[in-house]
């Protein structure tokens, strides 16, 4: 039952690990092993608070001697050593000495060259260069002569570790070829380097590159009606080599971009080729992208679609509802496609690239390609454009983007449009316990806390509502909603909930979401009010959420991430079922 999780790890589908290993606990309470693996792939992602919970339930003496006890005292090891990298003082020596226990514990158990590398490092930026040699020399008598890419990776930090620059460097590059695609892999690497600090350890980065993570945009062949060409079809094998020359330039990828005709389709069939991971976003429901961004352009590029589509790591559904005319829903997906890639660069200790097929000087339309590459260069992002205009003259590739790749089949449009809002539902977990005679105070307090909260926001929300202890909020942008989120959990952590008669543990819940929705007039209310599938979504995820805690849809993450907000943190917690059977979402717990 693990070896899919194992399988997901090796292949860096970190996530998709996550949610094999929550599966597995499910299916078999008390099983170590997918604990493990549910712990090793938090961290993985960086997410160490959540590692901590998945690992504490496993008892490690009863494991005894077995090769899993090695994998869960190193992993114990590497928790300590991150909890490290972010202390300071005392608490960082207490840290550093419990990562080198764990990692001589599973060391003492495996002999295995990866935990006792571990505490050789940790033990020299202890300030323990004795142990630290000794430790490092310890792990070369036992690597052996032979091996994957850890071999090579240990090699080389147990020769940093000792002074032997170039035979550390020799070895590094090595296990970054032989890592390959195995990207996780290769961050860890990087990390460990990073970790070490020294100008030497900093240097040896060169030798294990981190691969590129590229979000993509591009246009669209053009459609029949089309006056002046801008990517007619004989432009086609122009583009595709272009694209072929910018990616084997690049080294190993993975990439997220839609799947219109044209420069979205060669793009992923150039990166599917080369045998590379590709995640595909789509800003509506199948059949209406398909009528409005593929199959203008004729039947050769439906079944390229259909080709893709088979090809991809995975296909997101930015709004699994019909399209309507509603550009705002290109916006999303471009939104998402950016902040995936952020987040996933971030993951994988890499820098995220730009990279589009378009004409300069093309109109900035909503959810572009001009518009994306303006909020991409906003953030200071990495950008390359193969201009269209230059490949209907030469195969010449530049560094200036723009144009869009906007549906230009018409959909039947909607009296009302959507608009992209951030969604945030909140409750207190066991209100309808509280006594009676409490009820008046208690929402007293809890409405005024919520309103100081709206308050003192730098930016107001659009629309509030309240219902007893339940309170939908609604913000313009998702950096607005996550700060409010945040102020209304530590307001409401500070309240004397037993003085209400409820139990000292008792807390907020608070979800968040970010979806295209309609904004109405309500003439009950008689105030304006959204509505929508988005909305629905966003209300059944809080009741799911753990109390004292909150939790975003993947959609909220990637659309706070693409907006530049750095004040919050989202760590991946894997994909749960809603409330009131609304299927599955991919959460993230969001902190400040």
């Amino acid at each position: 039952a693990s070896l899919p999780i194992r399988e997901a790890l090796d292949a860096s589908l970190n996530t998709e690990a996550l949610d094999l290993a929550r599966k597995a606990v499910l299916e078999n309470p008390g099983t170590a092993e997918p604990q493990y693996l549910g712990a090793l792939a938090c961290a993985r992602m960086g997410a160490i608070d959540e590692a901590e919970c998945w690992l504490a339930p496993i008892d490690r003496e009863r494991l005894g001697d077995s090769p899993l006890a090695a994998e869960v005292w190193s992993l114990a090891g590497r928790i300590a050593k991150e909890r490290y990298s972010g202390a300071n003082g005392a608490i960082a020596g207490e840290f550093a000495q419990a990562a080198i226990d764990c990692y001589r514990r599973a060391f003492g158990i495996s002999r295995a060259a990866y935990p006792a590398v571990n505490a050789a490092t940790m033990a020299m930026l202890s300030g323990n260069h004795t142990l630290a040699s000794a430790l490092a020399r310890e792990a070369l008598s036992v690597l052996g002569t032979a091996g994957d890419h850890w071999h090579h990776a240990t090699a080389g930090e147990a020769h940093l570790l000792l002074g032997a620059i170039d035979a550390a460097r020799e070895h590094y590059k090595e296990a970054h070829r032989l890592a390959a695609n195995r990207f996780g892999d290769i961050a860890s690497m990087r990390r460990q380097l990073l970790l070490i600090g020294s100008d030497r350890a900093r240097d040896l980065l060169e030798a294990v590159p981190a691969p590129r993570v590229i979000a993509f945009s591009g246009h669209m062949i053009d459609h029949p009606a089309r006056a002046a060409p801008r990517f007619p079809a004989g432009l086609e094998p122009k583009v595709a080599a272009a694209l072929r020359a910018a990616l084997a330039g690049l080294g190993p990828a993975l990439g997220y971009a839609q799947a219109a005709c044209g420069g979205d389709i060669l793009f992923l069939e150039a990166m599917q080729d080369a045998g590379l991971q590709t995640q595909i976003v789509l800003p509506c429901a199948r059949e209406d992208f398909i009528a409005a961004s593929v199959s203008f352009a004729g039947s050769a590029w439906r079944e390229r679609f259909e080709r893709v589509l088979n090809g991809a790591t995975r296909v997101i559904l930015a709004t699994e509802e019909a399209y309507l005319g509603d550009e705002v829903l290109f916006e999303h997906a471009a939104n998402l496609i950016q902040g995936m890639a952020f987040l996933r660069a971030a993951e994988l200790s890499a820098q995220p690239l730009l990279l589009t097929v378009s004409e300069g000087g093309s109109q900035q339309r909503t959810g572009g390609t001009a518009a994306t590459a303006r909020e991409w260069e906003r953030r200071g992002g990495a950008m390359i454009n193969i201009d269209l205009a230059l490949l209907r003259g030469s195969t010449v590739w530049s560094r200036d983007a723009g144009g869009e790749p906007v549906p230009t089949t018409p959909a039947a449009p909607s009296a009302t449009r959507r608009s992209l809002k951030s969604l945030l539902f909140a409750d207190i977990r066991g209100f309808s316990r509280m006594p009676e005679q409490h009820t008046p105070e208690f929402v007293a307090v809890f409405l005024g806390i919520c309103r100081r909260a709206l308050d003192a926001l730098d930016h107001p929300a659009v629309d509030a509502n309240t219902r007893g202890d339940a309170l939908f909020v609604v913000f313009e942008r998702p950096g607005h909603a996550a700060q409010f989120a945040v102020r209304l959990l530590q307001a409401l952590s500070a309240v004397d909930w037993p003085a209400y008669g409820l139990a000292p543990d008792t807390s907020v819940r608070i979800g968040l979401h970010t979806g295209p929705v309609y904004g109405v007039f309500d003439p009950v209310m008689s105030k304006p009010t959204f509505y929508g599938t988005h909305v629905n979504r966003a209300a059944r995820l809080e009741p799911i959420v753990q109390p004292g805690h909150i939790f975003a849809t993947e959609a909220f993450a990637a659309s706070l991430v693409a907006e530049g907000e750095s004040g919050f943190r989202c760590d991946y917690i894997g994909t749960h079922p809603l409330a009131k059977q609304a299927g599955e979402a991919r959460l993230y717990r969001l902190h400040s």
